[in-house]
């Protein structure tokens, strides 16, 4: 029959997860630095996006409302706008 797990062990069990985690992680350290090329490339593509994403959300902020004013427009009928008064000319059934 099996032992039941005790308290001492349960207790032990983060800590042994996190010791268990922090090695992989100090491994995943050492191969990814040995490998210098792909750290350039990839700090070279991070950079390229996190410029990207600034670029967007500054024209966003320059040219927002004026997009936004593009395809929501006042009045009646048209695209995006109210309801038009008169019926449509499709059948009701």
């Amino acid at each position: 029959m099996a032992e039941p797990w005790s308290g001492q062990s349960l207790h032990a069990l983060p800590a042994t997860v996190l010791g268990a985690l922090g090695a992989l992680g100090s491994e995943f350290l050492r191969e990814w630095e040995a490998q210098d090329m792909r750290v350039t490339l990839f700090k070279l593509l991070l950079l390229w996006l996190v410029l990207s994403l600034l670029g967007i959300q500054l024209a966003w902020g320059f040219y927002g409302n004026t997009v936004t004013g593009l395809y929501h427009r006042p009045g009646l009928g048209g695209q995006n706008g109210s309801t038009p008064d008169g019926s449509t000319h499709f059948p009701s059934w």
